[in-house]
């Protein structure tokens, strides 16, 4: 059922500005670096883009190393894998500061689908930077890639220790359950983090795809739009066939073409293919 359930990325923020226990030199440049780290950390990334932009030359060894992260980082955030990844390549993972190089490569490693590499950067990196809860996800998440439950469970708990009602890490969290068999605390951990993000569509989603994979009715509130309505029971329809419940799924996909304000191609075919096992009825797997 992996391919039904969705995962959810949490941003990874920059450290505390040195976290690492040096002091700066009041210099207009470190104050900068300072400021470029809070303003990504807040969201403000063209601000952020800005000033590195305008300290680019006459910088140190160590201050070119620090701008080099800071712009993998700041590539990280808006989502540019490419640009990120060529900010990062000067640098030396042996000698580059662990805390940020570990979260840019192991995002990196993330978004090409290496889950070793990503587990390794993540790993290294939560050893000095331990109270981001992005790198706890992200490590999660590495994790259930590979199918290390157990693992996945711990860094996600860490994650909600930093973070307890953070409606992704919820989510994140109620996969490993799932996918542990422990069905009960997966749908638990969903519904609290519906009603964090009732707006969350990967959210409500994987609610109801595990509800009707286990026989339990899906919430649909008449309040939400049509097609949320229809995604709903078009989930809930793919929960009950991955259980073989297949004339729940047909109802399910049907409900959802109803529903629907445009017609669906796949949602036709989902209930049509359903409709047609309904009528087939049980196969008879016996020999004389």
């Amino acid at each position: 059922m992996l391919r039904k359930l969705s995962l959810l990325l949490l941003a990874i923020t920059p450290p505390p500005a040195f976290a690492d226990g040096s002091t700066a030199s009041e210099t207009d440049t470190e104050i900068a670096f300072e400021q470029i780290e809070l303003a990504i950390a807040a969201g403000r990334l063209v601000q952020a883009g800005s000033m590195l932009n305008g300290i680019q030359t006459g910088l140190s060894d160590k201050q070119i190393e620090r701008h080099a992260l800071l712009s993998a980082e700041l590539n990280m955030a808006v989502g540019d894998p490419v640009a990120a990844a060529k900010a990062l390549a000067p640098l030396s993972a042996d000698t580059a500061e662990p805390c940020r190089y570990g979260a840019v490569a192991g995002w990196l490693a993330y978004q090409s689908g290496d889950w070793n590499r990503t587990i390794a950067m993540l790993a290294k990196s939560v050893e000095t930077c331990a109270a981001d809860p992005g790198r706890w996800n992200l490590l999660g998440l590495a994790l259930m890639r590979k199918n290390e439950l157990p693992a996945a469970l711990e860094a996600f708990d860490h994650a909600l220790i930093l973070a307890p009602a953070h409606a992704a890490l919820l989510n994140n969290r109620a996969l490993v359950h799932a996918y542990s068999g422990q069905t009960e605390a997966a749908i638990a951990g969903l519904e609290r983090a519906a009603q964090l993000e009732p707006a969350n569509g990967g959210i409500i989603a994987n609610l109801a795809v595990l509800k009707a994979n286990v026989g339990m009715t899906p919430d649909v509130d008449g309040a939400q739009s049509p097609q949320v309505q229809a995604m709903i029971l078009e989930k809930a329809g793919q929960g009950a066939l991955a259980a073989d419940r297949v004339e729940a799924a047909r109802s399910y996909f049907t409900e959802a073409l109803l529903r629907s304000e445009r017609f669906d191609q796949n949602l036709w075919a989902s209930a049509t293919s359903a409709q047609s096992a309904v009528e087939q009825g049980p196969i008879d797997a016996s020999h004389d």
